[in-house]
């Protein structure tokens, strides 16, 4: 871990010394919001001051919010990476400071207010290695000792699919050796929270329901307080669940009548307000879901729109009226990436979304992004452009 290890080392020593108060700012998935558990926790321990901020993309008009605190340490938790030249202008503008704990595909800048510990960028695999929560376990546990919020880690990790392997076997270990989590043998290695009696990956899947269709009902701050608390309220996850079932059987339906717009090498549809009062990452877990549908073309990019709601919790209202985008990568073009034939979501999102005046990121195989209202038509087209364009390239 060397260069890696030792930027973690004079993270923390600086975070230790920090007298004022730290703005954690954090995805509202499972991953970020126990990255955030495990953040509070520690600072609490180290006696910091900080203040909560959950965001769902990083974008211009909400940076903007999130800078006018008086915060001038920002952590950016399990999001951030793949759009740090924009928090290292707001850092320079604002004379502030950011460490990046995330584990999505990173852009790399020369900034001396910005501190990136995304693992991807010292040789580890974002989408295999390292979750954002355990780059968060890494930095926090040299500033206090917080193997007590280890399984915290454990359970952001659960979006990472199959057994935990690379840097997440660091607070896996921790865990165990506390007594917070089994591991349970099998055809599959998997992981018990025995705090809970729960699976790691069921109790990631609660989180993230709690989180994401609870954004806009203060869900990721009340996810925090159970983390810390250690006790959730299932109940209120079910009930969001079943709404959330209820709403995708319709969308479902709906989608099956009226068919995808196919457009080159994408296949789109917008939603518009039909998730009003839901946070946009259900877009995406819906864009997830579908892509394994009979409706879905294999070989193509499933393209996702909804309206963006402006007031955020906590934080307060957006410039502007935007538009989420979720992209997926069905099983075909999955492949088609892996060999190098098509390029990767998030590099195709990011440079469509910046075209048409808006900001995204994300990995290989889901990417999303914030643009704004009335651009979608001119982001597919841009979208189509760029994938069709690395195509051709590889005909000569």
């Amino acid at each position: 871990m060397g260069e890696y290890s030792k930027l973690i080392r004079e993270a923390a020593e600086e975070l230790r010394g920090y007298s004022g108060r730290v703005g954690l700012v954090f995805h509202n998935d499972a991953d970020g919001l126990c990255a955030a558990g495990i953040s509070a926790h520690t600072l609490s321990k180290a006696n910091i001051d900080y203040k909560l901020m959950c965001i769902e993309k990083i974008h211009p008009a909400i940076l903007k919010l999130i800078y006018s605190t008086d915060c001038r340490l920002y952590i950016f938790l399990d999001i951030g990476s793949g759009r740090a030249d924009l928090i290292a202008r707001l850092c320079e503008e604002t004379r502030s400071r950011a460490f990046i704990l995330d584990h999505h595909d990173p852009m790399r800048v020369d900034s001396r207010n910005v501190v990136n510990l995304n693992p991807e960028l010292y040789g580890f695999s974002g989408e295999k290695d390292v979750s954002g929560s355990t780059a968060t376990y890494l930095l926090m546990r040299e500033v206090a000792d917080i193997k007590d919020s280890a399984w915290m880690a454990v359970v952001g990790s659960a979006e990472i699919p199959g057994p935990l392997t690379g840097l997440n076997r660091i607070p896996l270990e921790d865990s165990v050796s506390r007594g917070d989590v089994e591991i349970r043998k099998g055809r599959e290695e998997a992981y018990n929270i025995r705090i809970f009696n729960k699976p790691w990956n069921k109790l990631s899947s609660i989180l993230t329901a709690i989180g994401s269709i609870g954004y806009y009902r203060n869900g990721p701050y009340k996810v925090v307080e159970y983390l810390l608390s250690r006790n959730i309220d299932f109940e209120e996850a079910e009930k969001l669940e079943e709404e959330r079932k209820m709403k995708f059987n319709r969308l479902f339906s709906i989608l099956a009548k009226s068919k995808l717009k196919v457009e080159g090498v994408t296949q789109w549809f917008h939603i518009h307000d039909f998730l009003k009062g839901f946070g946009t990452k259900t877009i995406g877990t819906f864009c997830s879901m579908l892509s394994y549908r009979n409706i879905v073309a294999q070989d193509k990019y499933l393209v996702g729109f909804m309206n963006f709601e402006p007031t955020l919790p906590n934080l307060g209202r957006i410039e502007g009226d935007w538009v989420k985008v979720s992209i997926r990568t069905p099983k075909a073009l999955s492949e088609e990436i892996k060999s190098g034939k098509m390029l990767p979501a998030s590099e195709l999102t990011m440079k469509s979304a910046e075209a048409v005046g808006g900001s995204g990121d994300g990995h290989s195989f889901a990417a999303s992004a914030l643009i704004p209202f009335g651009k979608e038509k001119e982001f597919i087209k841009i979208f189509n452009n760029l994938a069709i364009m690395k195509q051709s390239s590889l005909t000569f």
